[in-house]
């Protein structure tokens, strides 16, 4: 459930002035991003909220404006989830439904508290079509987010635990947090989505991790001291 809907006249908090764009908005100008203000509605998430769920329509396209945001896949007949992607600040979600797809084909729920900002398909329909450089940055996004999820599916089919979550592990470093020490937003449940293991393995390997002193792992918060032997881990799969 949407909690909370700011008043976007409010010029410190516009398009223009936004010092968290998106690599695709920092192509347009002034008057482009007027134009995407104008039709941008600006939401807060709590940590568990779903932002956008899997077969509903999809008439927007959502920016991460703050905050990190799951993506997964729905199972039918199954009560696990598939995650396939995570997303910190600065993307975008949504984005096959510019062309081609009416509804969403996975669900976004926040993990931390997440502030996004949604704006119309057709108004980025329009961008593209007049901005060349802003199309092309939006193929690039779409492409290095393609590549991640092929990455992981690598990963999920040919790897066995110890790979899948030292992959993980150092995704969440590398990739999200940007730093061998962060507390871990993701619940051991969220970390069996991502890497295709039981919560029961994930708990399982995290201490085989910690016995052999790859990892610190205290009170949510996960130290990475020994990333050459993580990564060597991943390599053997």
């Amino acid at each position: 459930m949407i909690k909370d809907i700011i008043n976007t006249t409010d010029t410190s908090n516009s398009c223009l002035f936004c010092k968290n764009k998106s690599s695709c908005f920092k192509q347009l100008n002034e008057a482009e991003l007027n134009l995407s203000d104008k039709h941008r509605v600006q939401l807060n998430f709590k940590a568990g909220e779903t932002i956008f769920k899997q077969g509903s329509f999809a008439n927007h396209v959502h920016f991460v404006k703050h905050g990190l945001v799951k993506l997964y896949l729905e199972i039918p007949n199954s009560d696990k989830n598939l995650v396939i992607n995570l997303l910190p600040d600065g993307n975008l979600l949504g984005l096959p439904s510019i062309y081609g797809n009416k509804v969403y084909t996975y669900t976004a729920t926040a993990i931390e508290n997440t502030t996004v900002c949604i704006i119309e398909n057709e108004i980025i329909k329009e961008l593209i079509e007049t901005n060349g450089k802003f199309a092309a940055e939006l193929i690039t996004t779409m492409n290095n987010c393609s590549n991640s999820t092929f990455t992981r599916f690598v990963s999920l089919t040919h790897k066995q635990l110890n790979g899948r979550l030292a992959d993980a592990l150092i995704y969440l470093s590398e990739e999200i947090y940007k730093t061998p020490l962060f507390k871990l937003s993701l619940s051991r449940s969220d970390l069996a989505e991502l890497t295709g293991m039981s919560t029961m393995s994930v708990v399982k390997v995290i201490k085989d991790f910690k016995d052999n002193s790859i990892i610190k792992n205290e009170d949510g918060t996960i130290e990475i001291i020994n990333m050459p032997l993580l990564k060597r881990i991943s390599e053997i799969g």
